[in-house]
């Protein structure tokens, strides 16, 4: 009886041996990205909100500006589509304004100390 509870101590050691199919499976496993659910549009709405704010303002320009074409209007007209080429351009300096502080790392700054890692 001694003896077998010394293979039995010894095999609950012992981890069990992976075939080569087990660790292509493991290795196949872990190559595989783990994708996170889609942002809805509230979030990307609450994270950038002037983005939205810049397109619905371009719009608002364009439809006044066809509007003021279609009254003969000429020098409104020509106003309204010059508004509508400046809230473009702001439009998408907002969105690479945001773009470039996501791909920002303040981690390689000299002298930065986040506060999570300022409390381990």
């Amino acid at each position: 009886m001694g003896s077998s509870q010394s293979v039995q101590a010894q095999s609950a050691s012992e981890k069990p041996q992976m075939t080569a199919e087990e660790m292509q499976l493991k290795q196949i496993e872990q190559s595989i990205p783990r994708y996170s659910r889609p942002e809805t549009f509230d979030e990307k709405l609450y994270r950038k909100p002037l983005i939205p704010i810049g397109c619905l303002t371009t719009a608002y320009f364009l439809g006044s500006g066809i509007r003021s074409f279609y009254d003969r209007d000429a020098s409104r007209s020509q106003t309204m589509m010059r508004a509508r080429v400046g809230a473009q351009f702001a439009t998408l300096l907002i969105f690479m304004g945001y773009a470039g502080m996501e791909a920002i790392n303040f981690k390689i700054a000299p002298g930065y100390h986040p506060k999570d890692e300022e409390e381990k």
